[in-house]
């Protein structure tokens, strides 16, 4: 093959080599900017709720309790793909039986590995005497190293449907961990392996929820139906977390 012939085949690799790698890189990019959110009908009875003070800015919401005072804080990083405004149906009852204050913030991208310390900018807030990071699949699993790396800032951990990559079994933390007995999407084996790096006195419960459940978001990849109605599933998940804050406030 003469050289010329050589420098142009060359060339066109190259050029096509860098179309496929824009290609992939821009779709790529609407794929993760595309998350999940929450039907409008959810978004609506939390911000119609008189108990529930909601706001939002760019994204991140914040839910409070409309009477007194928040007794605690609660940071929730958002599962992969998953927007803030999907969990507003299932943290709400925090807020407005626990009186707890829940921020969810809109992470980069919908991905809690890229800004694993978001809750660091909520929990130097004194107005809330004792803050809680906490997340869903792997919005907990980063919630735990936030937790791993400034343990002193908090006073527990709230993981729903997610395992702890980081060990957290010497410390003080409270931890409550929820998982769903219909939930096909969490990894069953690194869930157990990582049992042990919660502390020992963790509380641990199963609810028949599958795994988009734990908010109020529908079609993620590989669930499964749970045969449970969202608005069941969400009583029961509330009826659990709120409780465990209930407790957490009362042993202080």
């Amino acid at each position: 093959m003469a050289r010329s012939a050589i420098r142009r085949y060359g060339r066109w690799l190259l050029v096509s080599a860098t179309i496929i790698a824009v290609t992939v890189a821009v779709a790529g990019g609407a794929y993760l900017a595309t998350p999940y959110h929450g039907p409008a009908g959810s978004i609506d009875r939390v911000e119609s709720d008189p108990a529930v003070a909601v706001s939002q800015q760019d994204g991140t919401y914040r839910l409070s309790p409309t009477e007194g005072n928040a007794s605690a804080g609660l940071v929730f990083y958002p599962g992969a793909r998953v927007h803030p405004d999907a969990y507003l149906a299932t943290l709400a009852p925090l807020a407005s039986e626990a009186n707890v204050t829940v921020i969810v913030p809109k992470l980069p991208l919908n991905l809690a590995v890229l800004d694993t310390d978001a809750a660091g900018r909520y929990v130097t807030d004194s107005s809330v005497d004792r803050w809680y990071v906490g997340g869903h699949s792997l919005g907990g699993a980063m919630a735990c190293r936030y937790a791993a790396g400034n343990p002193d800032a908090l006073a527990g951990v709230v993981l729903y449907a997610a395992y702890c990559d980081r060990d957290l079994s010497g410390t003080d933390l409270a931890v409550l961990s929820v998982t769903g007995s219909a939930d096909t999407v969490l990894d069953r084996e690194r869930y157990e392996a990582s049992r042990a790096n919660l502390p020992a006195d963790a509380t641990h419960r199963e609810l028949p929820l599958n795994h988009s459940q734990f908010g109020s978001y529908r079609g993620q990849r590989g669930d499964t139906p749970s045969g449970v109605s969202y608005d069941r599933a969400h009583e029961r998940l509330s009826n659990v977390t709120v409780a465990w804050f209930e407790r957490q406030r009362d042993s202080q």
